[in-house]
């Protein structure tokens, strides 16, 4: 018997696979941000308060993120719905382009929400602590795949949106993909060039590592 789960017909143009769903690999890489900007030892007035504000960014768009999850869902419900019911023709088309129209918006918003948070990412690259380092470079990862995977959704089914102002407003924000990349690519390669470089770890306790003699001992041989 079968457990694979059951299908939405939202599924044909929108992925909501776990494992690649963009709205979670961005709600992942927000939580990631949110808590690199609690590491603040080390850091000067200016870039605590930084921080403290790309904290409280990471979240409010980890929940936009999570919105917009939600709201594909409840899209791709009520186009399930509508095919199982009993529906006039014409107002099942209704809803499925209703559906459709509103999962690609939501696709399209978190591209923009991707951007933003590589944004906070770049500002977190004062962040020296090599965990922390290794967090924020996962969720620009994340964020870049998302963005990615988000664009493609949007490409894809641009043939498919008739409304008009939607489709110019799409269309015209295509392009911008480019930006973000870019800017992925940019924050991703410092951190790799930092990480190249092999800056120093900070020092270990002795005690964790090598007791070392007392001053009346005898040196080890």
């Amino acid at each position: 018997m079968s457990h694979r789960r059951r299908t939405s017909w939202i599924e044909q143009f929108v992925l909501r696979e776990d494992v690649s769903n963009p709205f979670v690999q961005v709600i992942t890489a927000a939580q990631q941000l949110a808590r690199v900007a609690e590491d603040r030892g080390g850091l000067t007035r200016a870039q605590y308060e930084t921080a403290s504000t790309a904290r409280h960014q990471a979240l409010v768009l980890e929940d936009l993120a999570r919105w917009l999850d939600d709201e594909v869902a409840s899209h791709g419900s009520r186009a399930d719905e509508a095919l199982g019911g009993q529906n006039d023709p014409a107002e099942q088309a209704r809803v499925l382009s209703a559906s459709l129209t509103g999962s690609i918006r939501a696709s399209a918003m978190l591209v923009d929400t991707c951007h933003t948070l590589i944004g906070l990412a770049e500002q977190l690259l004062m962040v020296r602590r090599q965990g922390s380092r290794l967090m924020l470079m996962a969720a620009v990862e994340s964020l870049r795949a998302a963005a990615s995977s988000s664009h493609l959704t949007v490409l894809l089914n641009l043939p498919r949106i008739t409304d008009v102002a939607l489709y110019d407003e799409l269309a015209g924000g295509v392009d911008s993909f480019d930006v973000t990349l870019a800017y992925a690519n940019r924050v991703s390669a410092t951190l790799r060039s930092d990480a190249a470089v092999g800056q120093a770890l900070p020092l270990q306790r002795s005690d964790r590592l090598v007791r070392r003699p007392s001053s009346g001992s005898a040196s080890p041989r």
